[in-house]
Order: C-alpha cells, then sequence, then structure tokens
C-alpha cells in the first residue's frame, strides 16, 4: 500500500518554527492535476508574507495530485514553507475538508480549492484581520475565471453566486451582517471553532453530486454568535468550468442548493424559510430552458431553490 502522507521534510532547525505557524493552508482536490498545478503556482506568490504551511488533501483513490505535489515540494522547501500530501480515502469534501483541519499545526486554516488560483496578497489579507480578537472567521472576494472559454450571454452577475463567485459586500472591509454569506474556497478560521465538530460529511459535494454543504458549517457558527470580517482585497479567481456553463446545470444547481439549506436549517435548529410559492407542474415541464433571458433565468432558479427545499421538507 502506498504512503498516504509525504514527510514534512522540515530540517530538525525548523521544528520550532512549526510550532509557530500562522496558519495552515488547506487545499482539497478531486482529479484536477493541472488546476492544482496553477494553485500551487499562485500560492509560492504568498510565501514571504505570512509563515504558513500548505497541506494538499487528495479525495481522490487514483492519487492524481500526488506527483504535482511532489514535483512542488522542493521548491515550497526551498523557501521555509512546509507542504504536505495526504490522500483522505472517504469520498467527499466534507472528509477532505475535516482531515485537513485535523491536521493542521497552525491556530488559523485557510481553505482555497484546488480549481482557484491566489492573487497576490491574499494570504496576508486574509490573516491580519485576526490580529483583533473579535474576529473568529474572515471572507475574501471571489473573481471568475472562464479559462478562455467565453462567458455566455445569460450569465449575469446576479446568477454569479451559484458558481461561488462575486460576493459584492462591499469595496471595503468590514463585518458581514446576517443574511450575507460565504463560499468555504476563500476563506480562514480559527482553528479552535471546530473542536465541538466539523464539516458535516453526509451532505455535500462527492465526485459529480450537486448537494452542497458550502457554508453550512459556518452558517450554524454564527447563528451560535461566530463573527466574519469580510475583506475584498483578499482575492481568490475561481475556474468555472465548461461544462457547467448551460442554464439546465443552473436550475438543477439552485434546486440541490435548497434541499442542502433545508437539512442545515433543520439540522441546526436555525429558521426555517417559508413556503410561499405556487406553480403549475404541466408549464414547468413543457418549459424550453433554453428561451429564457437572463432575467427569467434568474427568477426560475429561485423558484428551482425554493422547489429543492420544499421537497427536502417531505424527505428529511
Amino acid at each position: 500500500m502506498p504512503n498516504q502522507s509525504m514527510p514534512d521534510r522540515f530540517p530538525s532547525a525548523d521544528l520550532h518554527a512549526a510550532s509557530q505557524l500562522a496558519v495552515s493552508v488547506v487545499v482539497c482536490t478531486y482529479r484536477r492535476p493541472e488546476l492544482l498545478d496553477l494553485c500551487l503556482a499562485s500560492l509560492m506568490g504568498q510565501a514571504d508574507g505570512v509563515s504558513h504551511e500548505i497541506l494538499v488533501i487528495d479525495n481522490a483513490p487514483q492519487q492524481d495530485a500526488r506527483p504535482v505535489v511532489e514535483r512542488w515540494h522542493p521548491v515550497f522547501a526551498g523557501h521555509g514553507t512546509s507542504l504536505r500530501y495526504v490522500v483522505e480515502e472517504k469520498a467527499g469534501v466534507a472528509f477532505a475538508r475535516n482531515r485537513g483541519v485535523a491536521l493542521a499545526a497552525a491556530p488559523l486554516v485557510a481553505f482555497i480549492d484546488d480549481d482557484e488560483q491566489a492573487i497576490p496578497g491574499w494570504l496576508e489579507g486574509l490573516v491580519a484581520p485576526f490580529a483583533d480578537p473579535g474576529v473568529d472567521m474572515v471572507a475574501g472576494e471571489v473573481d471568475p475565471d472562464f479559462g478562455g472559454h467565453p462567458r455566455p450571454d445569460w450569465l449575469t452577475d446576479g446568477l454569479l453566486h451559484i458558481f461561488s463567485c462575486r460576493w459584492g459586500w462591499d469595496t471595503e472591509p468590514r463585518f458581514l451582517k446576517p443574511g450575507e454569506w460565504f463560499g468555504e474556497g476563500n476563506c480562514a478560521f480559527r482553528k479552535r471553532l471546530l473542536d465541538g465538530g466539523g464539516f458535516p460529511t453526509d451532505v455535500g459535494r462527492s465526485g459529480d453530486g450537486l448537494m452542497s454543504s458550502e457554508g453550512m458549517l459556518f452558517t450554524a457558527l454564527r447563528a451560535a454568535g461566530a463573527t466574519v470580517y469580510y475583506v475584498p482585497d483578499a482575492r481568490v479567481s475561481h475556474r468555472i468550468h465548461p461544462d457547467r456553463l448551460n442554464k439546465p446545470w443552473v436550475l438543477r444547481r439552485m434546486f440541490f442548493q435548497g434541499t442542502s439549506d433545508y437539512i442545515a436549517h433543520r439540522r441546526y435548529g436555525l429558521r426555517k424559510l417559508p413556503q410561499n410559492f405556487s406553480l403549475s407542474l404541466e408549464k414547468l415541464m413543457t418549459l424550453d430552458v433554453q428561451t429564457l433571458d437572463p432575467a427569467s433565468l434568474q427568477a426560475m432558479s429561485s423558484l428551482y431553490y425554493q422547489l429543492g427545499y420544499a421537497a427536502a421538507s417531505n424527505m428529511y
């Protein structure tokens, strides 16, 4: 059986420095070695600002990420940054995230996804607010990256939230208000917040599934009093995959987001959303999704969210 964790390979003189890390950067990855390579390249530019380590948690049994990490390992080591590779055999991003948090050596944990790239100054901007003991979590901004593919005419800024991009809460740093949310692809938090439990493993992305635990745990922490500070200049770019750039995917994604949110609201004792919509199933079944203009698509995506939420209330 192959070794599932590359050794840290810290020189002995650096062991004490490892215990003084400011932040552990966790990159969860699943069968996207080319994008992971770009992500790690972007993290090289963060090496001088904040004392940190990087943990790559590979959720694929094929271990596609191993050669990428092995190639980058000596480069990061030359800059005094530990790069660790770990295989999480249980399928699902929540298992990978929980493994990363459990292994993190620093009191702060930052997440960046394998299909994201950090903009220069990202890590420093994400970590700086924690100098205030009243800050529990920090969220940054996410810019869409279409990877050379044209942005569809129907994909308005109002729909980019569906792709976990462009929160757009403000142009200046500030605490987020209730109802202003963020994703797990560009955030940091105090590790101690998760001492009572981790990310829910029965909900969330696994393979190609569209159930989502995005923000679920952080929503519960906020309901319990945790604070979130938003830093618009702590930016990453997020690759939007071409197979998702179609209207049916958007509606399916919103349906399953509604289902996931109902489960979260029930599980954590949060206020459930009112179900105050009406529709004709006959008309819905005969609707040509491809003909929807941007405004109609946004309205229809909201309806699909409510349908998913209502479906979950009858299933769970």
